[in-house]
């Protein structure tokens, strides 16, 4: 009688993996339930799922916004990682085959995997089973995808601001005259530059200048009566902020005080003819002191290269440094302003430009030479409000959901499937050899010094025929390595040499060999940027793509950590006893970890998992920003604006070459370890079986005359089953002292696919017999010779040499190692 039948007679509370079934749907379901709840708030705030909904604001510099977007991300590694084990363990049950199923598949000539997850056992389980097994691994691809980025946080960085070149005079009620001492209109007016377009603001026309009423001229006003308020900041800091730029953060509006007392004077400037002083006249007077030099309205703006870092460029760079360009450059010859030192000197019409003026008169000869060289002494600089959000994207959240959703339904749908048709998983070596031994397959009788390969081998062949007699025993000189089939280790590491590639591609392009690396190992504007313009949800997808080819990475590394160790777990039955490992322990069996790695492997690789998954993280991201300084062609594609998001808002996807490096050099490191493991060796007395059910069904054939499977009443009668010839089902013969391969003619011909007697062991189950090796499968076994009474020797002593029987016995059957 099977372990099925104890269960029935048992009562039918939850144990074993049902108690854990019933645990992870209680699981899924209370999540499926608080991220329904979460959808319907928030699609109700903001009128459907569309648009983002901002629930946090708070100041950007502070740090408040950035932690409490940690936590909740880490509320979310924890859901996810709780979603996804609940799920896996399904998968496992589902993936795993009942005793039923294994049975069909033996008939037919084929195996299935015992104890790892097999894209082989999706042929030969249920349709049922299958079905929601594909649901479970369909519905973990948008978790990955989606999840990490529904709740997201946005930068902010303004871009336009108003620059102003003064006295000290004009803050503090001196007189002015638009455009300046300097004569120089916003955006350079008639002056141009013949190398490039000038770097002096938006372009304003001259006799806006002349109404004073003009938005130009009530700006300038606007700046003269409330500067004296602003933020002093000292020549260094006002550098940093306005010329090495990065978008506007903590100001805006910007005066530059330059150091001249008594402001500056045109005829002291300009030595213009009567018609170029008649012309002026209108605008700035001659011998008036004027306490404004220049005024433009500026912007500040990202632009990107392939493999480069975000530069900020300046449309007011050259008014700022008089250099010819509006990035900053301190490479150039003609970038003459030093950032890290005090100070501010620099002539604002610098003579390599061949400035020339746009009409038939030579105003290039008027300016009068070290006329227009400022010294600035210190800046005012315009407070900015600078509020940075936290978001939830409603429809990502809603995508989330209803794969929890399946998966909670497709939980609960197969627990209960599989509990009607009580055909209980062999998730574990431990569920499928106690299975194996208390009803013995005949399908592998005979066949126990069969390992994987010789499986394989025979089983490509159809027409194969094997003897199912004794059999000479060859040490076996394994390493764990030969656990694991080739086409397991090839499509792994096929898999992990992609994704090293992948990785070193993008390193590739950000790498410079000229400076090294550069930007930041976080998430920062000064890594790289892909040359692409994205909508939210492209670049949600884009970011964590990744992460999904991390999972199936970590999936293929577990799988070889799990057979390596199974490997182990199967050699250590052939040097002493041990209980087995299973999911429903009865007698003297343990139960099964949570995984099917120990915890001293399964610990530390989950730690692994969240370095990487973390790493990665780093490594690519989405950027959000709002404010307008990555509101560029560069970054924003005409028609890419994202409903979903604020006007003015940019979504761009970076990636970091410092993280990127580590990525790439712990995965590179983590390679190497299953290549080591799997170079430890097995012990050369016992059959290499891996994850093979037929192989390890072949291993399972106990004798009934084994002291654990027979009752005290039967002593007398194991005799008289000797003598009626009748040799017991499951037996396997072994030589021992033999210089070649016997064989017997009567087993010759018997086909290596054998007559399984179905219908007996149907009727065992009717009648509910226990079956009689039930005791040696619940006590702590060993794989190896077992002693056998002197009448069972005399059988076969015929033979001419000694035979010995190989399989799993208990202490009393002083079972020792075959040599």
């Amino acid at each position: 009688m099977d372990n099925i039948g104890l269960t029935r007679r048992r009562n039918k509370s939850s144990t074993g993996w049902k108690k854990a079934a019933k645990v992870n749907c209680v699981v899924l379901v209370l999540i499926s339930a608080i991220l329904l709840g979460c959808v319907i708030a928030a699609a109700s705030k903001v009128g459907g799922i569309q648009k983002a909904l901002f629930f946090y604001a708070g100041d950007c510099d502070n740090g408040n916004v950035s932690r409490l977007n940690t936590v909740l991300h880490l509320l979310i590694n924890v859901v996810s990682t709780l979603v996804l084990a609940s799920s896996n363990f399904f998968m496992q049950v589902l993936n795993s085959p009942s005793r039923e199923e294994v049975n069909v598949t033996h008939f037919k000539g084929s195996w299935v995997g015992i104890g790892v997850p097999s894209a082989r056992n999706v042929f030969h389980v249920s349709k049922s089973k299958t079905l929601c097994w594909a649901l479970l691994l369909a519905s973990s691809v948008p978790i990955h995808l989606l999840f990490n980025s529904a709740i997201f946080e946005t930068d902010h960085r303004e871009s336009d601001f108003h620059l102003t070149i003064a006295s000290e005079e004009f803050v503090n009620g001196g007189t002015f005259y638009p455009p300046g001492a300097s004569l120089l209109p916003a955006g350079g007016g008639v002056l141009r530059r013949r190398i490039s377009d000038t770097d002096f603001g938006s372009e304003i026309n001259l006799t806006d200048y002349a109404d004073r009423e003009s938005d130009i001229v009530q700006n300038i006003s606007a700046t003269a009566r409330n500067a004296n308020q602003w933020e002093r900041l000292e020549t260094r800091e006002c550098k940093q902020e306005y010329i090495t730029c990065a978008g506007l953060k903590n100001h805006r509006s910007l005066v530059l005080i330059a150091d001249k007392s008594g402001g500056w004077i045109r005829d002291q400037m300009w030595h213009f003819t009567n018609n170029q002083s008649e012309f002026w006249d209108k605008y700035v007077p001659s011998s008036q002191p004027n306490h404004l030099f220049f005024d433009a309205q500026c912007a500040m703006v990202a632009e990107r290269t392939t493999g480069q870092p975000t530069q900020c460029s300046n449309d007011c760079m050259t008014a700022l440094t008089g250099t010819l360009y509006h990035l900053y450059d301190p490479g150039s010859q003609y970038f003459c302003v030093e950032i890290d030192v005090p100070g501010w000197k620099y002539p604002f019409f610098n003579d390599v430009a061949e400035y020339n003026f746009n009409s038939s008169a030579d105003y290039s000869s008027a300016a009068q030479p070290g006329a227009f060289d400022l010294s600035i002494e210190y800046c005012l600089a315009e407070l900015l409000d600078r509020t940075c959000y936290i978001g939830l994207s409603p429809m990502l959240l809603m995508g989330v959901a209803i794969c929890v959703i399946i998966k909670s339904c497709t939980a609960i749908l197969a627990t209960m499937l599989i509990l009607r048709r009580e055909q209980i998983p062999l998730v574990t070596p431990g569920d499928a050899i106690s299975s194996f031994i208390e009803r013995p397959d005949r399908t592998t009788a005979g066949l126990c010094t069969f390992g994987q390969g010789d499986v394989r081998r025979v089983l490509k062949d159809k027409h194969a025929f094997v003897s199912s007699g004794p059999r000479w025993w060859l040490p076996l000189q394994k390493r764990r390595a030969s656990a694991i089939p080739i086409s397991v280790w090839v499509t792994s590491y096929l898999l992990f040499v992609i994704a090293i590639i992948v990785c070193g591609s993008y390193f590739g392009l950000a790498y410079d060999s000229s400076r090294g690396l550069w930007g930041s190992f976080f998430e920062s504007d000064q890594n790289v940027f892909f040359q692409k313009s994205y909508t939210f949800f492209e670049g949600v997808i884009t970011a964590n793509s990744l992460q999904l080819l991390l999972s199936l990475w970590y999936l293929a590394f577990n799988n070889l950590f799990t057979r390596l160790q199974m490997a182990r777990e199967w050699a250590l039955f052939s040097e002493d006893y041990h209980s087995l490992r299973v999911t429903d322990p009865q007698g003297e069996q343990y139960a099964t970890y949570r995984l099917q790695l120990p915890y001293r492997y399964s610990l530390p690789l989950i730690a692994i998992s969240i370095f990487l998954h973390w790493l990665l993280s780093n490594t690519i991201y989405i950027f959000i920003s709002t404010g307008g300084y990555y509101g560029t062609s560069n970054f924003v594609s005409e028609g890419k604006a994202d409903p979903s998001l604020p006007p003015n808002t940019t979504v761009a996807v970076g990636y970091s070459p410092y993280s990127l490096l580590v990525l790439l050099i712990t995965s590179c490191v983590l390679i190497q370890v299953p290549v080591l493991l799997g170079l430890k060796k097995l012990p050369p007395n016992m059959v290499n079986v891996g994850n093979n059910s037929f192989a390890l069904s072949a291993a399972c054939h106990v004798s009934r005359l084994s002291h654990a499977v027979k009752r005290p009443e039967d002593s007398t009668e194991s005799s008289s089953i000797l003598d009626q010839g009748a040799i017991p089902d499951g037996i396997e013969m072994q030589r021992l002292n033999m210089a070649c391969q016997l064989s017997q003619p009567s087993l010759a011909s018997e086909p290596l696919i054998g007559y399984q007697d179905q219908n007996q062991e149907r009727d065992q189950e009717d009648g509910g017999e226990q079956s009689s090796f039930q005791n040696l499968a619940r006590s702590k076994v060993r794989w190896g010779i077992v002693q056998m009474p002197p009448e069972w020797y005399a059988e076969y002593a015929h033979e001419g040499v000694v035979v010995e029987h190989l399989s799993f016995g208990v202490r009393e059957d002083n079972v020792r190692p075959p040599s």
